[in-house]
């Protein structure tokens, strides 16, 4: 019998994006099930497959880590990994997602998520939208 365990299911589903956006997906429904009955569904899994586009750049390296940064893009703002010393840390590739999201909960980094709110605009989701190739 083949036993599968955490550390290796979210390895499978972080290398498959079918899987990744499911998965995401299904914690947006138990977390922002709001969501749901506000946006039609090729939007929100359009949002969700291009936040995972922008989480990659970041080299967000695990399930958990993913999860938060397309959450944090509907809690706290679609930009607000523009925040000048949030982007210092996420561009800590050399670092875990899971290290660099410690150290952005803490409170020296209160501040830059208030700053963070102001990346807000509609444009933040739509000029991506509107500028992908048909």
């Amino acid at each position: 019998m083949l036993i599968i365990n955490r550390s290796q299911k979210h390895g499978i589903v972080l290398n498959r994006r079918n899987l990744l956006i499911k998965d995401v997906k299904e914690h947006l429904a138990e977390y922002r099930p709001d969501l749901f009955q506000i946006y039609p569904k090729p939007y929100l899994l359009w949002a969700i497959n291009d936040s995972i586009d922008i989480a990659s750049s970041f080299n967000i390296d695990d399930v958990y880590s993913m999860r938060l940064f397309v959450r944090l893009r509907w809690d706290i703002a679609p930009g607000f990994y523009k925040q000048a010393q949030i982007e210092k840390v996420l561009n800590q590739t050399t670092r875990t997602a899971e290290d660099r999201f410690n150290e952005l909960a803490t409170d020296n980094f209160a501040e830059a998520w208030e700053e963070a709110q102001k990346f807000n605009n509609p444009r933040e989701w739509r000029t991506r939208f509107w500028e992908m190739e048909t």
